[in-house]
């Protein structure tokens, strides 16, 4: 990842500058949810700075097969979840129907925030590592049901290091 040297040494608030950046590709990950919890992919990213802030996206194809599931995707840096809130989306279907597991629902989606620091540390300068993972949606007592990630599709992680917001 390569950006303009001259912001490594400054933050302009309220200009959003990138201070660094990286992604990753993973072609068809076909990743199954076997348990209840879950890591789908990761990397390692350097953070120049102490007082900058992550941009975290994830772009990816779920797959449900069955009735009344629920996964929820999120990431964590350094295996703790992103603080004031998480940055997650989740997919499935609400129906309560008998199980039906030719029931299928394929869906793109992206899912995008900024991770200031973690629960219990500020995100300093160095190495880290962003994970996207995959959980049962928290607010439902069902059992996930087989989600897929990366199902016949690229599935990417972009890490954008972000000098502070105004």
């Amino acid at each position: 990842s390569s950006v303009d040297n001259r912001f490594r040494d400054q933050c302009v608030s309220g200009r959003g500058q990138l201070v660094g950046w990286r992604s990753k590709d993973w072609n068809k990950l076909n990743h199954r949810l076997n348990n209840n919890l879950t890591t789908v992919a990761n990397l390692t990213f350097k953070k120049q700075r102490s007082d900058t802030f992550l941009r975290l996206t994830f772009f990816t194809t779920s797959r449900h097969r069955g009735t009344d599931s629920c996964g929820q995707w999120y990431f964590k840096v350094d295996n703790r979840e992103c603080t004031p809130n998480s940055i997650n989306g989740f997919s499935g279907t609400s129906e309560k129907t008998t199980t039906n597991l030719s029931t299928r629902i394929e869906i793109s989606a992206t899912i995008v925030g900024v991770c200031r620091g973690t629960r219990d540390r500020d995100l300093l300068s160095g190495t880290h590592t962003i994970s996207m993972n995959v959980r049962p949606c928290p607010w439902r007592n069902e059992a996930i049901r087989n989600p897929t990630t990366g199902f016949k599709t690229t599935t990417t992680m972009i890490v954008e290091e972000l000098c502070p917001p105004q």
